[in-house]
This record gives C-alpha cells, sequence and structure tokens, in this order.
C-alpha cells in the first residue's frame, strides 16, 4: 500500500511540479473559448501554442527562481524543482522550441498580437523596469503585478483565437467570454496572493491582500465570480437565445472556484494549490464537454 502511494505521489508531483499541469490548464482556457465562440478546432494551432508557451514560461520562471532562492527559503515546490532541475530544463526547451516552430502558424493578425504579449511575459520575470532608482521585474511592482498576468492570460486565451478564426474581436460575444476570463484569472492570481503574503510583505511588494486584508480580498473575489456569472446571463440568455449548457457550467463553475479559494485560505497543503486552484482554469471547459 505504500508503494502504491508513494508512486502516486510521485507521478501526481511530476504532474504538477514540471509545469504540465498549468500549461494544459492554459490550453483548456483556449478550448472553452472557442467552444464559447462556436469554433470547433480541438487540438489546433493556437491551444498547441499556448500550451507549450506555459512550458517555456513556467519553466523559465521555475529556473530562474531556483538560483534565485536560497535552499534554506525555499519551498516544497522548489525543492522538488532542484531536485529535477535537468527535466524541467529539458520542458522549458522543448516549451520554447515547440514555440519557435508554431507561432509562424498564426494569422498575421494574431501573431501581431502574440509578440507584444510574449515580450512582455518574459520581461515579467527580468530586471528591466528602472522603478523607485532600482532595477525590478514586472511581478515585483506591487499591484501591477496582478494586472499583467490578468492582461496577459485573458488576452491570449481569448483575443488570439478568436483574431485567429476571424471573429470580430469587438463584437459583443467575444467581449463578454473576454470579460468572464478577466473575472477568473484575477479571482485566481488573488487566491495565490493570498497564500504568499508572508514571502511579499518580506519583499516589500504592496499587494491587494497585504493592502487590504484577507476578509476584504475575499469579498473582491466574491463580487468577481458575481460579475462573471452576471455576464455568462447576458451571454447565454441574451446574445445565444437562452443556452442552458453553458450557463449552467458557469454558475458551477463560478460558485465551485469561489469555494475552493476560500478553503485555499485555510488549508495547508502543497498539493492544493497546484491542484485545485490552477484546476479552476480546466474546471468550465470540463463542464461545457458533458454539456455537449
Amino acid at each position: 500500500m505504500n508503494f502504491i502511494r508513494d508512486i502516486s505521489t510521485k507521478i501526481l508531483e511530476w504532474i504538477l511540479y514540471s509545469n504540465i499541469f498549468i500549461a494544459l490548464g492554459a490550453a483548456a482556457l483556449v478550448w472553452e473559448t472557442e467552444m464559447l465562440l462556436g469554433i470547433s478546432a480541438g487540438i489546433d494551432t493556437v491551444s498547441t501554442l499556448v500550451f507549450f508557451a506555459a512550458l517555456f514560461l513556467y519553466g523559465v520562471h521555475r529556473i530562474l527562481s531556483i538560483r534565485r532562492i536560497p535552499d534554506r527559503n525555499r519551498n516544497h515546490h522548489l525543492r522538488w524543482a532542484k531536485k529535477y532541475q535537468f527535466a524541467i530544463f529539458i520542458l522549458t526547451l522543448l516549451g520554447g522550441g515547440m514555440v519557435a516552430s508554431s507561432i509562424f502558424n498564426l494569422t498575421f493578425p494574431a501573431f501581431l498580437l502574440f509578440i507584444p504579449l510574449g515580450a512582455v511575459s518574459i520581461l515579467y520575470e527580468l530586471p528591466v523596469i528602472r522603478h523607485q532608482g532600482i532595477y525590478k521585474r514586472l511581478r515585483d511592482i506591487g499591484i501591477l503585478k496582478i494586472v499583467w498576468i490578468t492582461i496577459v492570460w485573458s488576452t491570449i486565451t481569448v483575443l488570439i483565437p478568436a483574431i485567429q478564426y476571424g471573429e470580430i474581436v469587438n463584437g459583443i460575444e467575444v467581449i463578454s467570454v473576454f470579460l468572464m476570463r478577466v473575472a477568473l484569472i484575477f479571482s485566481v492570481c488573488l487566491s495565490f496572493d493570498m497564500r504568499d503574503v508572508r514571502y511579499d510583505e518580506e519583499a516589500g511588494l504592496k499587494t491587494i491582500p497585504i493592502l487590504y486584508g484577507r476578509s476584504k480580498t475575499i469579498k473582491i473575489i466574491f463580487w468577481c465570480f458575481v460579475f462573471y456569472f452576471f455576464i455568462a446571463v447576458l451571454q447565454f440568455s441574451t446574445f445565444q437565445n437562452f443556452d442552458i449548457g453553458p450557463l449552467a457550467a458557469a454558475a458551477v463553475t463560478a460558485l465551485l472556484s469561489y469555494r475552493l479559494i476560500v478553503a485555499a485560505t485555510i488549508i495547508d497543503d502543497w498539493y492544493y494549490y497546484p491542484l485545485f486552484i490552477d484546476g479552476i482554469l480546466i474546471l468550465n471547459f470540463l463542464l461545457l464537454q458533458l454539456d455537449k
């Protein structure tokens, strides 16, 4: 029994900590967008590109973190990454190579939008921004961290596939999906900011949980999901002549995601965040699959 448990734990750690799971979450958001916009693309250029881009960027982040953070301050996640850093390096190279080989399959308008987003994503981890006389990473400039992540994730997983397949980007359906994605990503980011309060305080960052406290941050997350569901009601009861399946999926996603995030504030488990909070990115896609 212990042998099976140990093997299961090792497999779970490889899936979660090698960045494969978060990359799958990114691809699932693209598939969700395509389903909501009526695009039947499956495993296509955009989802493949986004999967490997996430694998590359999170791999770079993990490698830089290993070198920047001393052994005594490394959490369980980083200790695992240190142990298997060669494997992470190979996966990061694979991700970068696949991005380089697939990016030119984008249409020209989608390519033009992807390039600056990719640049921002890379600069996010590099100290190239001069702020108050010190060179900092984008992620080190207070509330801007959550703004950058929300904008980049929402744009890449909604607007890129919309442009790729010829949707009118300022069309009301695309805007609705984009606003729902912003609310979702912003809420997930706030959850991670609540987890990292101690580290962010030590680094001198002014995140929303640090500025306003845990209870007010949870209220912000609550209203984000209320907004998420409100937009879903407009989307699936107005623009698409009342489609109960996606509306029900959005309701379950909002409710369950909120409960998972609230639970994360009291559950002390290293697997919870990478499995259940990152798993929120896949949730609505899976629910939409059940409706097919």
